[in-house]
């Protein structure tokens, strides 16, 4: 039978270099959008806010279509992005909105405001356009600043708040998730993959939801490309659009996995990697590592890059056993 060896998830056993290689983090992103209707998605939000917006172009860094827009008479700018998938998608790119607005008035997280406009095809997320740039090195400062938001958005989830996480992460374990995560790309690419993703399933079809039940705020793509820092310091947590409620410890693996993309103080990985872990179930630690897994070599398959295909396989072969 396949199973994870938990064991060494320790920072010593995983053998991570302190000062790593950059390398771009477009593993974790959640989905695409093609510049090519940009254009039409600002013309139709035009047309139904009569609002003369214009097309200032995308915003770099990112794989999720977000876009830089102005409003012609005020010169006021934002960040626009849009969904048209359906109503499913839609109502939940619409619980985001409204918790990530519930992590900036309690929780005092850097994010931006945010305003939706829709009509019967398409809902439009303006968010204000927050200062700073994408993080490219983590210090003890930064940290300490992402375990801070971290400690706040504990418990913040509602009675009334949906709760699809679970059960939409147990989805990503056994079969794969909405135009990301996918399994098809592992299972095709190469004996390693494919060993991995079949051991990842079969741990999956083992999980029921209350297993990953929580009651906080997840950010869900909690990585260094979407933390902004101006001056030194974090300036702004950004592309909010999959806030779901549940176990924010997930977050936690992942920044302690992506920490990896980035160039990182000595001693900093290694602290980010025990906030993660030291505390961490071995069921939650196998399923957070196993969605991770699957979601950061997934892409870089459908994308071509051999690199960081291998790169992430090194990561896995360090803390899983299949």
């Amino acid at each position: 039978m396949a199973y994870f060896q938990t064991a060494s998830l320790s920072p010593s056993a995983v053998t991570l270099a302190e000062v790593g290689t950059t390398r771009t983090c477009q593993a974790v992103a959640m989905g695409d959008a093609a510049d090519t209707v940009a254009p039409d998605a600002v013309a139709r939000l035009v047309g139904i806010t009569g609002i003369p917006y214009r097309l200032v172009g995308r915003l770099s860094g990112g794989e999720t279509g977000a876009h830089k827009i102005a409003n012609g008479a005020t010169g006021e700018r934002f960040v626009l992005k849009w969904e048209a998938d359906g109503q499913v998608a839609r109502s939940l790119r619409s619980e985001a909105v409204v918790l990530t607005e519930r992590l900036r008035l309690d929780g005092g997280w850097p994010v931006p405001c945010q305003q939706t406009v829709e009509d019967s095809e398409c809902l439009f997320v303006l968010q204000e356009l927050m200062p700073g740039r994408p993080l490219e090195e983590i210090n003890d400062g930064i940290v300490d600043q992402l375990l801070g938001l971290h400690s706040k958005r504990l418990g913040l989830a509602r009675p009334g708040d949906a709760c699809h996480w679970p059960t939409a992460l147990i989805q990503t374990l056994t079969v794969g998730g909405q135009g990301y995560c996918r399994h098809d790309s592992l299972s095709n690419y190469d004996q390693r993959t494919a060993r991995l993703v079949a051991g990842i399933e079969e741990f999956g079809r083992t999980l029921r939801p209350d297993d990953l039940a929580g009651a906080d705020l997840v950010h869900w793509d909690w990585h260094p490309g979407n933390f902004l820092e101006f001056g030194g310091a974090l300036s702004a947590v950004v592309d909010t659009d999959f806030v779901v409620t549940g176990d924010a410890a997930f977050d936690l693996v992942m920044l302690a996995l992506t920490s990896q993309t980035v160039r990182c103080e000595p001693g900093v990985r290694s602290r980010l990697f025990r906030a993660a872990f030291d505390d961490l179930d071995e069921v939650r630690t196998r399923a957070y590592l196993g969605h991770l897994f699957v979601r950061l070599i997934d892409w870089p398959i459908r994308r071509g890059s051999v690199s960081e295909i291998d790169f992430w396989l090194d990561q896995a072969d360090k803390v899983l056993r299949l």
